[in-house]
C-alpha cells in the first residue's frame, strides 16, 4: 500500500475516533463506573491492522489530541491513548492471531495498571479514597481494572478484526 493511501486511511481513522468520541458510543463498567467500554478504540485498531503499527498509533495520537483540544483532561486522555498504544504494541510482538491477542491484552493490562499506580499515588491521592470506597480495596480496584482492560482489550481486538476481515472480502486491499 502506497504510504499517501496509509495517511489518508490514519486521518480517516483518527478522525473516527473522534468521532465516536464527540457521539459518547461508550458504555460503563459496572463495577468501576468512570471506566468506560469506548468503540473510539477500534478506529484507531483499524488503522494498525490496515496499515501497521506506527499508523495505528499515530491514528490513536490523532485521537488523543482531539480529546485534548475538546476538553478533555490531558492525563485521562493519555491513559486511554496508553492503553490503546499499548495494546497495539503488545500485539505486534507475535505471529499466531492468538498469541498476538494475549499479549496485547497482556501489555494493555500491565501499562495502565503502571500507569493507575502514578495516577491515584502521585497526581490524584484524592480520587483514591473515592475509588477505594467504591471497589472495597486496593486489590479489588486494579483487578476489576485488569478485569475491565481484558475485556476492552478483547472486545476491540476482536471487533476490529472482523470488520477487517469483512472489508478484505469486499475491498481487495493492498498489502502492508
Amino acid at each position: 500500500m502506497r504510504r499517501t493511501v496509509k495517511i489518508s486511511l490514519t486521518a480517516l481513522f483518527g478522525s473516527l475516533a473522534i468521532v465516536f468520541s464527540i457521539l459518547r458510543l461508550e458504555a460503563p463498567f459496572p463495577l468501576l463506573p468512570w471506566l468506560k467500554f469506548d468503540l473510539a478504540e477500534i478506529p484507531s485498531m483499524l488503522a494498525y491492522f490496515t496499515c501497521g503499527l506506527g499508523y495505528g498509533i499515530l491514528a490513536e495520537a490523532i485521537h488523543y489530541i482531539g480529546l485534548v483540544a475538546r476538553g478533555s483532561n490531558f492525563l485521562n486522555a493519555f491513559m486511554k491513548f496508553l492503553a490503546v498504544a499499548s495494546m497495539m504494541v503488545g500485539y505486534s510482538l507475535f505471529t499466531r492471531t492468538i498469541h498476538k491477542a494475549v499479549s496485547g491484552i497482556v501489555l494493555r493490562v500491565v501499562a495502565v495498571s503502571i500507569m493507575n499506580y502514578v495516577y491515584f499515588y502521585f497526581l490524584y491521592p484524592n480520587f483514591l479514597s473515592y475509588a477505594l470506597k467504591v471497589a472495597g480495596s486496593i486489590e479489588l480496584l486494579y483487578g476489576y481494572t485488569a478485569v475491565f482492560n481484558t475485556i476492552h482489550g478483547a472486545l476491540t481486538i476482536g471487533v476490529s478484526l472482523l470488520l477487517v476481515r469483512e472489508i478484505e472480502k469486499r475491498i481487495k486491499l493492498p498489502p502492508k
